[in-house]
Order: structure tokens, then C-alpha cells, then sequence
């Protein structure tokens, strides 16, 4: 959303302006519906009643698209109004803009979904979660090292801990420490609660860093370690949380992962409205991260919507993989003289790898890749794929001992020894490493002594670098077997699913729904629902009987009967199936009255196109008084701050001289802040420009000021334009360039695009900061704009940097770069017999190693070349690293046994070993 328009609107009412204002802009550049149809994918009766009709799309992607061709042609266009929709439209963020609409709807019409949801959760907890114990907090300073989840480093180094055993070297302060502590100094001055996240991969330093932080700012405050996110929910809403805490969350992708993560993010949540100080000290993986805080794919429900608010107000701070400048230089000083500290700094070499080396991520890598025990290293493979593919829980081990015959070749298995092979391959999994850690680890239970007994975890260390090697690997059947058999979390195995569907596995991820449906997670409905209909599954009257079945059997509050019965309403409106729309509309009807009324809107519909008016407007009477009558959870009560700026914009008693200024604390203002982050509607509309116009300047500035400490990623932007408003240039000017060198990328990205023809080598400058420090997405977000500018110095200068980025190895530049000279060779009209220039296929080469779309062009291009059997190996590697869209690629090139072949291998799929599923 651009920054002055933050709490104006409403969220689905501005979403609807905005696509108002896009088919006003296409009416400006005098762009056909049908042109720019074909363009975005969609048909043009559905754009039209986008851009006409400001009809909510499902998806936002189309939408995107729509508004960066609309805006691309703007830029060049004589009309002078265009200019004006460009600066309008330029820096909508189109995608946050829809996920708050589509969020609003949801919390605004549907209590019940709610009620629904705790149902599911409820029931899964009861099903799978331990029994837990409170959680005791004790001072800071006496928690140790091994205690907080720091890695142990490789002996030598001096160390704090209470056990010999457990090495912790001297710490060398780098760069991001500076900005750690100076946040826990700014909770501890202000007196707030504030959540500050650590984000990098796994043995960069991040557990050390906040480790050393706290020890250093507040180490007399007490220190409270919650291991599950159910323990979380219960030391929050107990007396625990109290002032001057720290609330530890090493590794906390891994908590709101699990069945009470969407809990655990709604009461840290509250815990940040609250006074204070609160420190809330989290670290987490950046593809997890990512993963979090994603907007969910079109027709699957938004499971992380709460995680995704908690990580969007709270402070990130990215910790680098290396050590670099002065950081380490003063390494080597210390390695000098510690002979320790001396063989780490040779094993990192010039990249700088301390804190890998440290932790022996290395040598752990090479038990892996080197191992001796064939039946070892498969163990360990399965733990990995586990994890990448979406177990969470502690791996039970007669999982991992059925899985491990499909990774070994014929041979292998044959020398194994029947009766002792599976305890040697353990023995080698758990073997330590440089007694530090070991690639399979022991499982503490939730209090007491010991480990529990039939479990194991896996090093994270393992997860991440070997599970980003095998990111295209699709395990083998006995994989898939044995976590059908052994995995009892039904989230775990509704995870499974879901990853085994992304690789046109459907037989496969049917089995595992049905599984997690009967383990009690009625999640599955949905993944179930989506992949018969992305299928064509769905046509068949045995899905709809199966899908109504399943949606019935689950107690969801409706939920399911209102996701099946409208996913089927609407395919059956379009293929124009009588049976299906009355399967479709009986659900509705089940799914009103189990108190989803939010099924009332759909059924509504579907009475509307059959002319059924007055009908549909009595139902929707019917549900709104219903609802009315619905138990309804008491809301927070309004702080005095809220109320006073209501009565001031609102009450025309208030406006003019008449009014006193609103008097508030610091503390008010900050927690307000934090409120509008991430609930810009806890204010009327138009605030940010009406508070100044009433006198209220101090209080506006104090409030956006706030909005930043909050994490509002549009928070600066607002901050500039009001800074601007009131005369203070200077100010503004140099308000944006210190939040892109505090890490917010889409400071970065504004700044290129303003600096790239005014001010070239500032712009360049600030790309090149960023490259060094790591942070090639804010890098790649920056140039992709340039590249549509007309001045030939802006694309010069993302090209450079693309360059620049590809060589580093990045494979998002790679991809990048490539379709930029395809788009520019292609505008040339090439011949037919002209060939694609090599130094396109060469990057779409080098970036295949981790883009799918990559490998979809080259199967394209091997496709025209005539090269078939390179083709189908291209398709086939982007299947398998989980774009089930390029089935539609591989098909028509398998052997097919009758006319409809290929049909039917997009309705049924592939088996684990990549052949075609026979029909099921």
C-alpha cells in the first residue's frame, strides 16, 4: 500500500478503488481489454469485472501483472494524466494490498470461521501435543550457553560453560551486533515490549549473537525459554510475563510450525499491546521466514495469516554468513594467538565461514557426503528429506528404518546385514562430530531427564545446506510408505501432502490427506479439494461424493462443507453441471447451519444466477441476524489515545479552536504504533492527513515514528511524505537512505529508482552495499524497475548488477538477467530459424540449479530444437523441484498407450520413481 494512504480505508474498499483506478488508467493508454487479457493469462470477461466492476479477484497475481504492463505503457504515454496514475499506482504493493482486503473480509463477516478454526486446533492438540509444564523463567545471567541452544564449538577455545565438554570461544563482535543492542537498549529505555528477530542460516551466529546481547544489555532481567508453541500460550497467559523480561525464541519458525504456532503468534501478539519492557528475542531461517509471511496461493487457506502479523511489526536484523571487514580482521588478530582459533580461520578461508567452521558444519557435511556406512548415509538422507518436505515432529525411527532401503541401490542392499544393519547406520547417524554435535541428535522430553526413547531430531545444520542440494530430489516410494505408515501428526502428513502434490505426485499426496484426515486434521479437506480441482478431478461425480463425504465427517464449525460446497459452486457454475451445483449448494445449506455464515454469501450467488433475488437477499438477512445472535469473543477495550483521536476527527464539536490538544503518554503512542502495523483500521480513515490539519503535528510525527519502530514496512514512506508536508526537506531527504542501510528493502528499491538518472553513483553505491552485505533480494527488487526505463543509464546500471549478482552465483539474477535479453531479442523479431542467443541459454543454465521456470525454458527450447529426450529431462527436473504446472510440458512427450494419454497423466500424476500412476 503506499504510504499515504495507510489507515485511510478500508482494506477491501481501498483494494476496490485501487482496481477502479487501474481500469481508469487502461482507458488512459487506450490499452483493449481483450489485448491486455491475453497479455495476463485471464479471460477478458474476468478482467473486465476487475477493472470495471471492482470485483475481489481470488488471486492477486493477474491483477500484478495487469498493473505493471498498464504502468509500463503509462510511462511513455503523452497524456499528461497518466502521469498521474503512474504516481498513484507505482508503489502499490499489490500483493499486501489483497491479503489485507481478503483478510478483512474474512475477520469481518465470519466470527464462525474463527470458532471453526479453534475447533481444528483444539481437536489436533488434544490429538497430538505432549502434556505441558509450566515454563519457569529464572535471571539471564544464569542461563548458560548449551542451555539457550547455542552450537558447540570445536574444542580449543576458551569457553563460560559449566561443562568441560562444551567449547565457547571468544566472541567477536561484527556489524549486526551493533544494531542488536542498540534495540534491547531502545526496549529498555522506552519501557515498550518489543519482538526483535535474527534472521540468517542455520550456524551463522544468529543463537550467539542475541546470547551475547542480552548477557550484555540486560543480563539481570529474567529469562524465559518456552520449547513448544503450546508451552509458549500457557507462559503468556499466565503471570510470567511480567517487566524486565526476556522471552527466548530460539528457532522460532520451528514453534509456529507446529499445531498451536497460530496460538502462540496471537498471544505474542497482545504481549507486544502491552507496557512493558519486554524483550521478545527470536532467531529464525530466511526461507522460513519467507515461507511465514508469504501470501498464501490462490484457492488454499491462509495458514500463517497471525505468524505473518507477528514477524510484520517486529524488529529484523539479518546476520551475515560471513565474517568480513573488521570483524575479521580481528579474527585473524585473535587466531594469531590461539593455535584453536588459528586452524578455524585456515578451514574458513577467504569467504570468512567462522561461525560454520566453529560449529563443524563442514565436517558435518562430509559425514554426510563421505560416508563409509551406505545404510548411514541413507538414514540420514530420509531425516533430511523429512524435514524439507515438512515433518516437524521428533522422527520416529521406525520411520526412518522402512524408508532406508529406497535410497540404496540393489548392491547396497544386498550386503547389509539382515540382523544388525539398521543399529549400525544409527550408530554412524549418531556418531559426534569433532565433539560438537552428530547428524542425528537425542530428543529431550518436555520436563525431566534423558532423552525420548524411539525419536530422533536431525541437525539443523543438515537440514538447510543438505536439504538445499536435494531441493529437486523426490524421495523414493518407500519414503512415502513408511510416513503413511509411522507419522502420526496430522500436520505433518497434510505438509506431506501438499509438498508430494507440488511434484505432480497426486496419487501419493491423496493418501497422504486421507491419512491426515484420519489422524485428525481436517486441514486436509482443503488440500484435498485444491488438488482435485487444479486435476480436473473434480468433474467426476465419484469427487464430489468424496469430497461432500469428507467436508461432512469433519467438526470445523462448517468450515469444510462452506470450502468444498463453494470451490464446487463455482466450478459447476462455469462447466454448467446441474449435480454438481446441487452437491455444491447442499453443503452451503449444511455449512449455514453448523453456524459458518460466511456460506451464506456463496449460496446467495448461486440463487442470484438463477434468478433467484429476493431469495438470495432474505438468506443474507437470515445470516446477518444469526450472526448478530452469535456469541462474540469480548474485543480489547479502546486505549484513551484512540478514543481521544476518534472524538477529534470525527465529532465537529472538536474541530477548529475550540479543541484542546490530546494529551497522551510515550507509552500509549507506541503501543498505538504497534496496533496500526498491523491493524491500519484501528483508526478512522484519513488520520494521517487530518491530525496535522487539527494541530496535532507532534502527536502525527510521534505516531509514525512509532509505525517504523513497529516494523511497518510502509511506515517510512509515510514519514517522508509528512516530513515533506511540513516544510522539513532536509529531514525527508535523509530519511530514507538511513532505513535502506537499516536493512528495509523497500527503501533501497525507492532510492534506486529516484537516484538512478538524477544521482547514478549514489544509486550505485547503495546496490553495491547491499550486494556486499548479502542482500541481493533488496539488489534484484531495485534493478527489475530499471529495467523498464526508458534511460538507457538506469538499465545499464541493473544490467551491471545483474551481471554482477549471476557471477556471484545467484540464481534470481541468472533468471533475471535471462528474461530480460530473451524479452529484448524476442522484440526484435527474430527469424524463425534464428536461434536463441547462447549467452541467454548459458544463464538459463547456470539458474536451473535452483529455478524451475528455468529448466520449463530450456525444456521449451530443447522442445523447438528437436531435442526431445533433453526436453523431457528439463520438465521433468521442474516438476520435481515442485512446479506441478510443467506436468502439462512433460505429458504430451511420455509414451502413451491410447489418444488421451496425455490427459490422463495430468488427472493421475506421476509415482515416486517418476513413471506415469496408472488410473486411481
Amino acid at each position: 500500500m503506499v504510504g499515504d494512504e495507510l489507515g485511510s480505508v478500508e482494506p477491501e474498499e481501498h483494494f476496490r478503488s485501487l482496481l477502479l483506478t487501474l481500469g481508469q488508467l487502461r482507458k488512459c493508454v487506450a490499452i483493449p481489454i481483450r489485448k491486455l487479457a491475453s497479455q495476463v493469462g485471464a479471460p477478458s470477461s474476468t478482467l473486465e469485472s476487475w477493472l470495471k466492476d471492482a470485483k475481489m479477484p481470488a488471486e492477486v497475481d493477474r491483477v500484478r501483472k495487469a498493473a505493471y504492463l498498464l504502468l509500463d505503457a503509462a510511462r511513455d504515454h503523452p497524456d499528461a494524466s497518466a502521469s498521474d496514475y503512474v504516481a498513484r499506482l507505482d508503489r502499490v504493493d499489490w500483493a499486501r494490498a489483497h491479503a489485507a482486503a481478503q483478510n478483512a473480509r474474512a475477520e469481518g463477516r465470519s466470527r464462525s470461521a474463527r470458532t471453526g478454526s479453534a475447533r481444528r486446533a483444539q481437536s489436533q492438540q488434544a490429538d497430538h501435543s505432549p502434556v505441558q509444564h509450566q515454563v519457569v523463567p529464572r535471571n539471564a545471567s544464569s542461563w548458560t550457553a548449551r542451555q539457550l541452544g547455542i552450537h558447540a564449538a570445536v574444542p580449543g577455545g576458551r569457553g563460560d560453560d559449566d561443562r568441560g565438554d562444551f567449547a565457547l570461544p571468544d566472541y567477536v563482535p561484527r556489524e549486526h551486533d551493533v544494531r542488536v543492542r542498540a534495540r534491547l537498549r531502545y526496549v529498555v529505555e522506552g519501557g515498550e515490549a518489543a519482538l526483535l528477530v535474527l534472521r540468517g542460516g542455520s550456524c551463522t551466529g544468529k543463537t550467539r549473537t542475541a546470547y551475547e546481547a542480552v548477557r550484555d544489555v540486560v543480563p539481570n532481567w529474567r529469562l524465559l525459554y518456552p520449547k513448544t508453541a503450546q508451552a509458549l500460550v500457557e507462559a503468556l497467559a499466565g503471570s510470567s510475563m511480567v517487566g524486565q523480561t526476556v522471552l527466548w525464541l530460539d528457532d522460532l519458525h520451528r514453534l509456529l510450525a507446529e499445531p498451536a504456532g497460530e496460538d502462540a503468534a496471537v498471544a505474542l501478539l497482545e504481549v507486544l499491546e502491552r507496557p512493558g519492557p519486554v524483550a521478545a528475542v527470536a532467531t529464525i531461517w530466511p526461507e522460513n521466514y519467507q515461507a511465514l509471511v508469504a501470501t498464501p496461493v490462490a484457492g488454499q487457506a491462509d495458514r500463517h495469516r497471525q505468524s505473518r502479523a507477528l514477524l510484520g511489526c517486529g524488529w529484523m536484523v539479518d546476520v551475515p554468513v560471513a565474517f568480513t571487514g573488521q570483524a575479521w580482521q580481528e579474527f585473524q588478530r585473535r587466531a594469531a594467538a590461539d593455535a584453536s582459533l588459528s586452524a578455524v580461520a585456515a578451514a574458513a578461508g577467504a569467504e570468512g565461514a567462522v561461525t560454520q567452521t566453529l560449529a563443524a558444519g563442514p565436517e558435518l557435511l562430509d559425514h554426510w557426503r563421505q560416508a563409509p556406512n551406505a545404510c548411514g548415509k541413507a538414514l540420514i538422507t530420509a531425516a533430511v528429506d523429512a524435514r524439507r518436505l515438512g515433518i516437524r515432529s521428533p522422527l520416529p525411527e521406525t520411520f526412518l528404518q522402512q524408508a532406508v532401503s529406497g535410497y540404496l541401490t540393489p548392491r547396497e542392499r544386498s550386503q547389509a546385514k539382515v540382523t544388525s544393519w539398521f543399529e549400525e547406520a544409527l550408530d554412524y547417524a549418531r556418531r559426534p562430530i569433532k565433539q560438537v554435535t552428530s547428524a542425528l541428535l537425542p530428543v529431550a522430553p518436555a520436563t525431566g531427564m534423558g532423552a525420548v526413547p524411539g525419536v530422533v531430531d536431525l541437525a539443523d545444520y543438515l537440514e538447510q545446506h543438505v536439504g538445499g542440494l536435494r531441493w529437486d530430489q523426490v524421495p523414493p516410494a518407500s519414503f512415502w510408505d513408511a510416513a503413511l505408515e509411522h507419522v502420526a501428526a496430522g500436520e505433518d502428513l497434510e505438509r506431506l501432502a501438499l509438498h508430494a502434490f507440488s511434484r505432480s505426485r497426486y496419487r501419493i499426496s491423496r493418501d497422504l490427506y486421507l491419512r491426515a484426515l484420519a489422524r485428525g486434521n481436517s486441514d486436509a479437506v482443503e488440500g484435498l479439494c485444491f488438488s482435485y480441482t487444479e486435476t480436473g478431478r473434480i468433474l467426476t461425480s465419484e469427487a464430489h461424493e468424496e469430497l461432500a463425504a469428507h467436508a461432512r465427517e469433519v467438526d470445523d464449525g462448517g468450515y469444510s462443507l462452506w470450502y468444498v460446497g463453494s470451490t464446487l459452486a463455482s466450478v459447476g457454475t462455469n462447466v454448467h453441471d446441474k449435480a454438481m451445483c446441487v452437491v455444491a449448494a447442499e453443503l452451503l445449506a449444511e455449512s449455514i447451519d453448523a453456524g459458518y455464515f460466511d456460506a451464506a454469501h456463496s449460496l446467495a450467488d448461486m440463487w442470484k444466477d438463477a434468478g433467484l433475488v429476493t431469495e438470495a437477499a432474505q438468506l443474507l438477512a437470515y445470516a446477518r441476524a444469526a450472526e448478530a445472535k452469535a456469541p462474540v469473543t469480548p474485543s480489547a477495550p479502546r486505549s484513551p489515545l484512540v478514543m481521544q483521536i476518534e472524538a477529534a476527527l470525527t465529532a465537529p464539536a472538536y474541530r477548529g479552536n475550540e479543541r484542546e490538544q490530546i494529551e497522551t503518554t510515550r507509552q500509549e503512542i507506541r503501543l498505538l504504533g504497534r496496533q496500526l502495523a498491523t491493524t491500519p483500521r484501528a483508526l478512522p480513515s484519513g488520520w494521517l492527513l487530518n491530525l496535522p490539519a487539527l494541530g496535532e503535528v507532534d502527536l502525527t510525527e510521534k505516531l509514525l515514528h512509532a509505525l517504523i519502530g513497529a516494523g511497518s514496512r510502509t511506515g517510512y514512506f509515510s514519514l517522508e511524505k509528512f516530513l515533506r508536508a511540513q516544510g522539513r526537506h532536509d529531514e525527508a531527504t535523509a530519511l530514507l537512505p538511513t532505513a535502506a542501510e537499516e536493512g528495509d528493502d523497500l527503501a533501497v528499491v525507492d532510492l534506486v529508482s529516484r537516484w538512478s538518472t538524477t544521482r547514478p553513483e549514489e544509486a550505485r553505491n547503495l546496490l553495491e552495499r547491499c550486494r556486499s552485505t548479502g542482500r541481493t533480494k533488496a539488489v534484484i527488487l531495485a534493478v527489475r524497475r530499471l529495467l523498464k526505463r526508458p534511460q538507457p543509464a538506469a538499465v545499464h546500471l541493473a544490467e551491471e548488477f545483474l551481471t554482477l549478482l549471476a557471477k556471484d552465483g545467484s540464481s534470481a539474477a541468472q533468471l533475471t538477467l535471462a528474461l530480460w535479453h530473451l524479452d529484448q531479442w524476442q522484440e526484435r523479431e527474430p527469424a524463425p530459424d534464428e536461434a536463441v542467443p547462447s549467452k541467454i541459454i548459458a544463464l538459463l543454465t547456470e539458474a536451473s540449479g535452483h529455478e524451475p521456470e528455468a529448466r520449463r525454458l530450456l525444456g521449451q527450447h530443447a522442445q523447438i530444437t528437436g531435442d526431445v529426450p533433453e526436453a523431457e529431462r528439463h520438465f521433468r527436473g521442474a516438476v520435481d523441484g515442485g512446479d506441478y504446472t510443467v506436468l502439462a510440458d512433460l505429458a504430451p512427450l511420455l509414451p502413451h498407450d491410447s489418444p488421451d494419454g496425455s490427459a490422463k497423466v495430468l488427472r493421475h500424476g506421476l509415482e515416486a520413481d517418476g513413471s506415469v500412476s496408472p488410473a486411481w
